[in-house]
C-alpha cells in the first residue's frame, strides 16, 4: 500500500468520525439549541459525505477536505474562545483537533500527487 493510500484512508476516517461526531451533538440539542442543531447536523452531514469521498478517492474531497474542516475549525475555536459555544456532550475543541489533522493530510494529499497508472 502507498503511503498516500493510508494518509488518505486516515483522513477519511477521522472525517467520518468527526461528521459522526457532529450529528450525535448536533442531535443532542434537540428542542433546546436549533441553530447549534442545524450547523452541527449540517456539518455532519458533509463531512460524511467528504469522508466517503476520500475513501473512494476523488481529488475534489482532499479540497472539501481541507476547506470545510478549515471553516468549521475556525468557528468551532471562535465560540470557544468568545465564550459563545453552548454547552455540548463533547467538547468543540476535540472536533478542531480532528479537523487540524484532515486539513494537513489532505493538503499533502494534495501537495504530493501520486501519478496515475498508465491506461
Amino acid at each position: 500500500m502507498r503511503v498516500g493510500n493510508g494518509l488518505r484512508f486516515l483522513a477519511a476516517a477521522l472525517i467520518l468520525v468527526s461528521g459522526v461526531l457532529h450529528v450525535y451533538v448536533g442531535l443532542s440539542f434537540v428542542g433546546t439549541n436549533t441553530t447549534a442543531l442545524a450547523i452541527d447536523v449540517a456539518f455532519g452531514v458533509i463531512y460524511v459525505v467528504i469522508g466517503i469521498g476520500l475513501f473512494v478517492g476523488r481529488r475534489l474531497f482532499s479540497y472539501l477536505g481541507v476547506i470545510f474542516p478549515l471553516v468549521g475549525g475556525t468557528g468551532a475555536t471562535y465560540e470557544v474562545v468568545t465564550g459563545q459555544a453552548p454547552p455540548a456532550p463533547i467538547s468543540p475543541l476535540i472536533a478542531t483537533a480532528i479537523d487540524v489533522v484532515v486539513i494537513l493530510l489532505c493538503g499533502y494529499l494534495l501537495y504530493h500527487k501520486e501519478p496515475q497508472p498508465a491506461s
